[in-house]
C-alpha cells in the first residue's frame, strides 16, 4: 500500500470527509427549506394581499369608530 493510499484510508481523512459532507448536506437542506417557503409565498401572494387588505380595512373601521365615539360623532 502506498503512502497516498494510507493517507486516503486513514480515520482522520474519513472523519474529515464525513464532517464536510454533513456540512454540505445541512446547507443543501437549509436552501431547500428556504426555497420551498419562498415558492409557497409566491404562489399564495394574491391570498396574502387580500388577507392583508381585509385586516387593514377592519383596523381602519375600528379606528374610525373609536375616533368618532371620542369626538361624539355618530
Amino acid at each position: 500500500m502506498s503512502i497516498l493510499e494510507n493517507i486516503q484510508n486513514s480515520t482522520a481523512v474519513r472523519n474529515y470527509r464525513q464532517g464536510y459532507l454533513v456540512w454540505l448536506g445541512a446547507h443543501k437542506a437549509a436552501f431547500e427549506l428556504a426555497q420551498g417557503g419562498f415558492e409557497k409565498l409566491v404562489n399564495s401572494r394574491e391570498e396574502l394581499v387580500e388577507d392583508l387588505v381585509q385586516k387593514g380595512a377592519a383596523m381602519e373601521e375600528t379606528v374610525q369608530s373609536n375616533v368618532n365615539s371620542f369626538f361624539g360623532r355618530s
